[in-house]
């Protein structure tokens, strides 16, 4: 493994510390995280979608993977940020069978040929389903809901990026997520909902229960379909 030292000033550093902080990873994880990113970008101005997408997985689990006994900590605290859960709460019941978030959850099943979506709204202990189609599996069905056991949306709120998993029961954080026994949860691609204020609320995701490689334009289409929930939210949340 090669290493470098990179160096900042002092206000930059502080910064850095800070947003590293709040993310509860190390400095040095986060400059690594940032340059992952860096390169996702570059290499998709050079039409390099396989690049792109290699290291798109690199920096959607780096957060989580690296954690070690942490895990738990930094994940407890992103999804109990109040600003976060007064909104998700405000949002969890006026958009229950909302109709038009069912129609995007459609949408990003067709196109990505996935036979399951659901549009997230993440709790501190639950995850409820504000859109959702092709799923069959009870009482998770009728009750459009699910504890955190059952939660791969809960990383990509705290990481808040793109979460590519082409096989969770081989994700060395995922494996042993009850969402695999009891949903049969085994490919899942979820794009973090990210409001203006800068809350991330859920996800939009799809879902297999056999193996998949994600390409990257599946990963664009449900960032553009991410955009389009967090617009319904929005007007959700002024019609009430």
């Amino acid at each position: 493994m090669r290493a470098t030292t990179v160096r900042f000033g002092e206000d930059l550093w502080a910064l850095l510390e800070r947003e590293a902080t709040e993310q509860g990873v190390s400095s040095a994880q986060f400059v690594r995280d940032a340059a992952i990113l860096r390169l996702a970008a570059l290499a998709a101005e050079r039409s390099a979608p396989e690049a792109r997408l290699s290291i798109e997985r690199i920096a959607a689990g780096a957060l989580r993977e690296e954690r070690g006994d942490g895990a738990t900590d930094a994940v407890v605290a992103a999804l109990r940020d109040e600003g976060r859960l007064a909104t998700v709460r405000s949002l969890a019941g006026m958009t229950s069978r909302r109709p038009a978030l069912d129609r995007i959850a459609s949408v990003a099943s067709r196109v990505c040929n996935a036979p399951v979506s659901f549009v997230t709204l993440v709790d501190e202990d639950r995850q409820v389903f504000a859109g959702c189609v092709g799923l069959a599996k009870e009482p998770w069905a009728t009750e459009r809901e699910t504890p955190l056991t059952h939660s791969f949306c809960q990383h990509a709120v705290v990481s808040r990026e793109p979460l590519i998993v082409n096989d969770a029961r081989e994700h060395p954080v995922l494996k042993d997520n009850a969402a695999i026994r009891d949903l049969d949860v085994v490919a899942y691609l979820g794009v973090p909902l990210v409001t203006v204020e800068g809350h991330v609320l859920g996800t939009l995701c799809v879902i297999d229960a056999k193996p998949r490689l994600w390409t990257t334009d599946q990963v664009q289409v449900l960032r553009d379909l991410a955009a389009s929930v967090v617009t319904e939210l929005r007007l959700a949340a002024s019609a009430a």
